[in-house]
C-alpha cells in the first residue's frame, strides 16, 4: 500500500467487488432463495419441507408430505410470484415438487 489517497479503495467498493463476482453471486443468490421459501411459506410449511434447491431458474423442493406437495402444485404460479415478490426479481421461473 502507498500513501496516496488515491491508491485506497472503500471497503464498501471491495465489497461490492467481491459480491459481483458471479459465483459468489448465484451462491448468494440461492441462500436468499432458501430464505425467501421460508418467509413466504411460513412455519407450518417449513417444517414439513426437507430440502429447497435452485439452479437456471427452477426451484426444487422435497416434500415430507404427499397432500402438501399436492395442494402445492395446484398453486404454483401464485407461489411463484409470492416468492419472486419477496425477493424483488424474477429468479424463479418453475417450482418442482419431489
Amino acid at each position: 500500500m502507498t500513501n496516496k489517497q488515491g491508491d485506497f479503495k472503500k471497503m464498501s467498493e471491495i465489497l461490492n467487488d467481491i459480491v459481483s463476482q458471479k459465483h459468489i453471486r448465484i451462491g448468494i443468490d440461492k441462500i436468499k432463495i432458501q430464505e425467501a421459501w421460508k418467509t413466504v411459506m411460513g412455519k407450518n410449511i417449513e417444517k414439513y419441507t426437507s430440502n429447497v434447491s435452485f439452479r437456471k431458474g427452477v426451484l426444487s423442493v422435497k416434500l415430507k408430505s404427499s397432500v402438501l406437495k399436492e395442494e402445492l402444485f395446484f398453486e404454483k404460479e401464485k407461489v411463484i410470484k409470492l416468492l419472486n415478490k419477496n425477493l424483488g426479481k424474477s429468479y424463479i421461473q418453475e417450482i418442482k415438487l419431489n
